[in-house]
């Protein structure tokens, strides 16, 4: 009897008390405290932060860019980055205020273009796959050639327009909640399950943790590859589109630097440069911390070259974090005799 019970007993999971919850979710979502302690001076620092306006303007922001960012964390897991997604943006903006300028309706303006962003997707993957060129280069390439598209384009000027269809993608609320916000809840239930409870998302960890191996295994990794550049390109369209929304007109110059601040929510999020391991929700934190500093930093009267440089700065943290943190378990092993 009393083995029994001591077997009862040893076999019995421990119990999981407060603090261990909140230390599992702080973990999983390290940015948590930096966001909280972040909000936390800057509703002492300005009395405007708190009120629902501003907090809704936070929300709104952090939405929009979130969705190309959940995009590029798919690409870092892979191990591999995209670095023409802010030209996307320019050129997905021309073409579809340009195709709305010329007549058409609202809704086929926003499909050319999230057509638009997917063969820049197609280009990047192709590139990139067949002809075996480094992320790196063809996306800095793309970049470079999209972004003239777009200024040839729009012959150097703004495309200005003035669409119901369009402005509802920006300042619309269904059940009384803005679209952008709508949008990236939508995009991180989509990428949660993607990433983890799929086999794609199983499969693009695989090839960022050992890609040699993925070959072996029989993964179709450049379609899987393909695939995944394919949806950063739509995800960059539909950033376009909405800062279009919200501009009510395309540019060319729209977009300047707009992937720097999709790689940096994605890093500072937890997910590693080397690939191999997806933070979603990190890069949900990630996006909410970055437009949370760039909000007080605008009602401080902050000038944008130092909001430029806080991103920058969270950057280089983060990968400073990360590279230490590869570094512990080294020097552990390295002390073993």
């Amino acid at each position: 009897m009393s083995t029994t019970t001591e077997r009862r007993t040893t076999s019995a999971p421990p119990r999981r008390t407060v603090v261990d919850v909140v230390v599992s979710a702080l973990r999983s979502a390290p940015l948590t405290i930096p966001l909280i302690l972040v909000a936390a001076a800057l509703s002492f620092a300005t009395s405007r932060f708190l009120t629902l306006g501003n907090l809704e303007n936070v929300l709104v922001a952090a939405s929009i860019i979130v969705i190309p960012g959940l995009a590029m964390t798919l690409c870092i897991t892979m191990g591999e980055f995209d670095l023409s997604v802010g030209s996307t943006v320019a050129l997905t903006g021309v073409i579809t205020c340009t195709v709305i300028a010329d007549g058409a309706h609202g809704l086929v303006g926003m499909l050319a273009g999230l057509v638009t962003g997917a063969l820049v997707g197609v280009l990047n993957g192709l590139v990139i796959t067949r002809f075996g060129v480094t992320p790196f280069i063809a996306t800095l390439a793309t970049m470079v050639i999209v972004r003239g598209a777009a200024t040839a384009l729009s012959g150097g000027r703004d495309v200005i327009v003035n669409d119901p269809t369009l402005k509802y993608m920006a300042a619309g609320r269904p059940l009384g909640i803005p679209m952008p916000i709508v949008l990236a809840v939508l995009a991180l239930a989509v990428m949660l399950w993607v990433t983890y409870r799929t086999r794609f998302g199983r499969h693009v960890a695989a090839i960022g943790s050992n890609r040699d191996a993925a070959h072996l295994s029989g993964l179709p990794v450049d379609r899987i590859r393909l695939a995944v550049y394919v949806m950063i390109g739509v995800a960059g369209a539909i950033w376009g589109i909405l800062i279009s929304a919200q501009l009510q007109k395309g540019s060319g110059q729209l977009g300047l630097g707009f992937e720097l601040d999709a790689i940096t929510i994605v890093v500072i999020g937890g997910t590693s440069l080397l690939g191999g391991h997806a933070a979603v929700m990190g890069t949900v934190i990630g996006a909410l911390l970055i437009e949370t500093i760039r909000n007080g930093l605008n009602l401080l009267n902050v000038p944008p070259a130092y909001q430029r440089i806080s991103v920058g700065l969270l950057l280089v943290a983060a990968l400073a974090i990360q590279a230490i943190r590869r570094k512990a378990p080294v020097e552990v092993l390295d002390d073993k005799p």
